[in-house]
């Protein structure tokens, strides 16, 4: 799993979304922009981050983020119970 790089800050922090909230569009293939970076923190629970094109499959939880990549395609699986938000970093 990659790195947050030490030459971005933080800019954007999302609401928090459980299993019922989260939006269609983060279930589904999407990317974040060119030289953004996002981690998924969680609160409750577990998310599960796919990364197809790579055939990856990460549980994330409170003791574990996950870190989102510039353009690379993923999905974001909150499970039954999660909370979690996302902060973005450019």
């Amino acid at each position: 799993m990659q790195e947050i790089p030490d030459t971005v800050r933080p800019y954007q922090k999302t609401q928090v979304y459980t299993d019922k909230t989260t939006p269609g569009m983060m279930k589904n293939d999407h990317r974040v922009r060119s030289g953004v970076w996002a981690k998924i923190v969680v609160q409750k629970g577990e998310v599960v981050y796919e990364i197809p094109e790579r055939n990856e499959q990460v549980t994330v939880t409170a003791e574990a983020p996950a870190v989102i990549e510039p353009v690379v395609m993923h999905r974001i699986l909150p499970q039954a119970g999660s909370r979690f938000y996302l902060e973005y970093y450019r």
